[in-house]
């Protein structure tokens, strides 16, 4: 039986870094916090949904990148 070749693209490889993890959950953060502090001045639920919705994914990309760092 022939083995099958991995073709991961380049940005599959890079996710695969807990390092770059770390950087979107930082940046997720800040999302968060913006939407967050917009919310808290306007009182749009939007904006309350899309901060919570940020905090979430930083969340999962930290706990993701705890995995991969564990793992390696």
């Amino acid at each position: 039986m022939a083995k099958r070749i991995s073709r991961q693209s380049q940005e599959q490889k890079l996710m695969a870094k807990w390092w770059v993890r770390i950087i979107l959950a930082l940046v997720f953060l800040g999302l968060a916090y913006g939407f967050a502090s917009w919310a808290i001045d306007s009182g749009a639920w939007l904006a309350y949904g899309l901060g919570f919705f940020f905090i979430g994914w930083a969340f999962v990309q930290v706990k993701q990148s705890v995995r991969s760092l564990i793992n390696r």
